[in-house]
């Protein structure tokens, strides 16, 4: 039972290297390979938070999330990191969505 445990673990921490690594080298090669078609500089990511909002560039493509702004930023941090990753990640995918479309 715990050999089973253990060889699921290490399975799951090579998938996620794997698939972290992968996805670090398919933005690189993706900013080089424009780089030699063109002139122009492209950075694979870059993040800019800025006081209302967080600005998210991916290849090019500018994505831009909004917080609200709050006096009691403890609360919200104590908030942010309690809630489940799933949660986050809904939340800030329906934002992103939801400036999309309006």
């Amino acid at each position: 039972m715990k050999r089973k445990i253990n060889k699921t673990a290490v399975s799951l921490v090579l998938a996620y290297l794997v698939l972290t690594c992968g996805l670090r080298m398919f933005l690189l090669s993706c900013a080089n390979s424009h780089n030699r078609l063109s002139n122009e500089k492209i950075t694979p990511v870059s993040l800019t938070v800025g006081s209302d909002s967080a600005q998210l560039d991916i290849l090019g493509r500018s994505f831009q999330l909004r917080y609200p702004v709050s006096t009691d930023s403890r609360s919200l941090l104590a908030a942010y990191l309690l809630t489940p990753d799933e949660l986050r990640a809904a939340a800030v995918l329906s934002a992103a969505l939801s400036d999309r479309l309006s």
